[in-house]
């Protein structure tokens, strides 16, 4: 009996909750709609695009300012060689059985050299060619077309007749290199005599 009175109770409580969540349920509204406005949607665009404006602006700008900071400081073409033969001769590649790639780069660097320096296309020609062009003009004494002439013939012959130089020679050619770049840089007087553009 206690039971099926608790049961009443419970019923009831639950018809008294359904009966008062029913009265406050009502149909939905429907929907509202808001004038289309595209002003707003206008300046965003041209906000983002002023602002991808101005970043480009300042990227272009510190990028010329670099470049023109880059070559306000070009190095003469002797500095440049005496910094490859340093480097050439730290890497110490004879030690390390690399003659021929040893011969490769001070070569290299002496066909640069005159090229930065005369304005020759020393780097692109075959020795005989480059040879020919230096003894048919005026940048070099004789000497020194005997000893450019010497050099590149024991560099060849190292690269591609697989020559074996002694160290005494490897450390002739190297000076051989380093005495052409003494002997034909530019010195600080002949700087000045240039007129300015």
């Amino acid at each position: 009996m206690l039971l099926l009175s608790f049961f009443v109770y419970i019923n009831l409580f639950l018809f008294s909750i359904r009966a008062a969540f029913a009265e406050d349920i009502r149909d939905i509204k429907p929907p509202i709609y808001f004038k289309t406005s595209y002003s707003f949607f206008v300046i965003i665009a041209i906000i983002i695009l002023l602002g991808a404006l101005i970043f480009l602006l300042v990227f272009i700008l510190r990028k010329l300012r670099k470049k023109s900071q880059e070559s306000d400081v070009i190095k003469p073409a002797h500095q440049i060689a005496y910094e490859a033969l340093r480097a050439l001769r730290v890497k110490n590649l004879p030690s390390q059985g690399k003659i021929k790639e040893h011969y490769y780069e001070l070569s290299d660097i002496i066909r640069r050299y005159i090229e930065d320096r005369f304005s020759v296309r020393a780097p692109d020609m075959t020795t005989e060619e480059f040879l020919f062009t230096l003894r048919n003009s005026s940048i070099l004494t004789p000497t020194q077309n005997n000893l450019v002439e010497e050099f590149l013939g024991l560099c060849d012959i190292v690269k591609f007749a697989k020559y074996g130089p002694t160290r005494k020679e490897i450390d002739e050619s190297f000076d051989a290199a380093k005495r052409l770049v003494d002997e034909t840089k530019i010195i600080e007087e002949e700087i000045e005599k240039v007129p300015e553009k």
